[in-house]
């Protein structure tokens, strides 16, 4: 790496706020969804974003991640539910909605080994640059907790901080509440941060790099 750039990258991810009735099998309230986008047929919500490089690609330049966080608001609720699994993903190709919900349940996550056969699209450890999942339970402490007040019980945070020259970054933030009998669900808002730099490297380095990063994008 020849000359390098202090940067740290950001996307502010908005709140979001839904509700049902108990038998209902999704969110029927959703006028505060806010850019969330329920998965098809569940209460699992999702928001998506992107980080635009291309500035930095055009001038030939690798990013180079030196960590990656979240910062959140301080509230979630969830009313007649069990929990919520939050989970926040920077990938460096496309992240599948479905693969990420089935990944995350099945207690691993993006770029792990997979149970085989479930035709999960697990992409590479290289392309997730960042993951994060957090867990959220009711607060017992509370009595009686009306408004479902959630308390964070773990946060695992696994990803590569791989150089990559992609010209784009993928971000997700998934919402996946447990309970058969919730109600309703508020997620606060939040900001992915991913602090680096980037370097302008030799030109057959800088190639190979480039070259990779097209075969990665091509298998997932």
């Amino acid at each position: 790496m020849e000359s390098t750039d202090a940067r740290t990258l950001k996307l502010e991810i908005p709140p979001t706020a839904v509700s049902k009735l108990v038998a209902d099998p999704v969110w029927t309230t959703t006028t505060a969804i806010n850019g969330w986008t329920p998965l098809p047929g569940s209460t699992v919500l999702a928001w998506t974003g992107t980080i635009d490089l291309a500035g930095y690609v055009r001038e030939m330049k690798t990013f180079y991640p030196s960590a990656g966080m979240t910062q959140q608001g301080m509230v979630l609720l969830q009313s007649g539910g069990e929990g919520v699994f939050l989970v926040t993903t920077v990938s460096s190709t496309p992240v599948d909605l479905n693969s990420l919900f089935i990944s995350t349940l099945g207690g691993s996550g993006l770029g792990f080994l997979d149970f085989s056969g479930l035709g999960i699209n697990q992409q590479n450890w290289e392309t997730v640059l960042f993951n994060e999942t957090q867990l959220y339970v009711n607060n017992v402490n509370i009595s009686p907790n009306t408004i479902g007040i959630q308390q964070g019980l773990s946060v695992e945070q696994t990803g590569s901080l791989s150089p990559t020259a992609a010209d784009t970054l993928y971000v997700v933030k998934m919402a996946i509440p447990q309970g058969a009998l919730m109600t309703s669900m508020n997620i606060p808002a939040s900001r992915v941060i991913i602090p680096g730099k980037f370097g302008t490297e030799p030109d057959v380095e800088y190639m190979m790099r480039l070259k990779r990063s097209v075969e990665l994008a091509n298998q997932v």
